[in-house]
């Protein structure tokens, strides 16, 4: 599991990138993502025979929208175990 003072790392530059997700807490979860023999191949690479670990954080809100309906805002965060920032994706 990712260390806690990551997950506040990335909270804290969640809340400055996208403020209306200031003090949402996220739920983490863990994926492996295995080499892909493919496309090594392909790019004519020796391949890599480690296991890459990555993180995604789902920040969830709930907001109102024009016609009074509540929905849920969705952001996630996709972070390599030591916290750094891969790619960020976001609900419309």
């Amino acid at each position: 599991m990712i260390e806690k003072k990551i997950i506040e790392k990335i909270t804290k530059e969640v809340g400055k990138q996208f403020p209306e997700f200031k003090g949402v807490k996220p739920e983490v979860n863990e994926k492996k993502i295995p080499p892909q023999k493919a496309v090594y191949k392909k790019l004519s690479l020796e391949v890599s025979r480690e296991t890459r670990t990555v993180f995604n954080f789902r920040f969830v809100k709930k907001v109102k929208m024009a016609d009074n309906i509540k929905m849920n805002k969705i952001l996630i965060v996709t972070t390599d175990k030591l916290g750094q920032i891969i790619k960020i994706s976001q609900s419309k």
